[in-house]
């Protein structure tokens, strides 16, 4: 569906015509400032689109490397999420079971324990959700992230530096997420937040215990390692890939430091 080849010689045939324009630009007979300034850029911009197209293979070696350095793989990471993803829709069938021991009992506390368990459902439903958009980012991330590197290549080499934020941002984007995302599950341990772990220890003496047991202990957990940190997580990495994205297109003014790159 997407041919990086192609994408590629796009736009390495962009960068060239980039560089004649500037060429062009520069040689034109006009004396005006306005003009002639956007020659020796655009000559810069051509060099630098051969440059980013050339350094493609090292660009998606280094992410590697990186993901390497933390100590974090892909496979692991679809592994955490798949059993998380199994053991919420687990429990979420658990609760169902006791929803409907509870509908058949009478007692003073049947009506409140259907109550809660009423709102666990909603919960346990919340949550299998975010869990599952998590997975779905993390795919894209994992089977299009050379796509998004050569799109943003792609996207850089306009003239005139039309799309260039935005190809930067796609490529710090793909970089940092494709490097740090499987170090999520890692990350929430060294939080103490070992969600997978945590799930193995629910009484099963009654089912008064059992969902005062989720009220208290799994839920908080869970929206803890799900939700709240995830998010956390996702955040640092959007602003680390929104700092590297701006160095590659070269837009000083959203890194905390002034560093200008062509």
């Amino acid at each position: 569906m997407f041919n990086i080849g192609e994408m590629l010689f796009l736009a390495s045939s962009l960068g060239a015509l980039t560089y004649f324009i500037g060429t062009l630009i520069m040689g034109l007979p006009i004396p005006i400032y306005g003009i002639k300034k956007w020659g020796p850029k655009l000559i810069l911009d051509g060099l630098y689109v051969t440059a980013l197209v050339n350094a493609y293979g090292s660009i998606l070696t280094l992410s590697s490397m990186i993901q390497s350095y933390l100590g974090a793989t892909w496979c692991n990471f679809f592994k955490w999420v798949c059993c998380l993803i199994i053991q919420e829709i687990a429990l979420n069938a658990f609760l169902r079971t006791i929803y409907g021991i509870i509908a058949v009992a009478s007692g003073p506390t049947a009506g409140v324990l259907l109550s809660e368990v009423g709102v666990l459902f909603s919960l346990f439903g919340s949550l299998i959700t975010t869990s599952e958009t998590l997975l779905i980012i993390a795919r894209i991330v994992y089977e299009y992230s050379q796509v998004f590197i050569a799109l943003g290549i792609l996207l850089i080499s306009i003239p005139f530096r039309v799309g260039r934020g935005v190809g930067g941002s796609l490529i710090g984007f793909s970089i940092v997420f494709y490097a740090a995302l499987p170090y999520l599950p890692n990350f929430l341990t060294s939080l103490g937040a070992n969600v997978l772990q945590d799930l193995n220890n629910i009484p099963n003496n009654n089912a008064c215990c059992i969902v005062v047991y989720l009220m208290t202990k799994v839920v908080p957990l869970l929206i803890e390692g799900t939700i709240v940190l995830p998010i956390a997580y996702m955040i640092i990495l959007s602003g680390i890939s929104i700092g590297v994205g701006a160095a590659i297109s070269g837009y000083s003014s959203r890194l905390p430091i002034p560093i200008e790159i062509f």
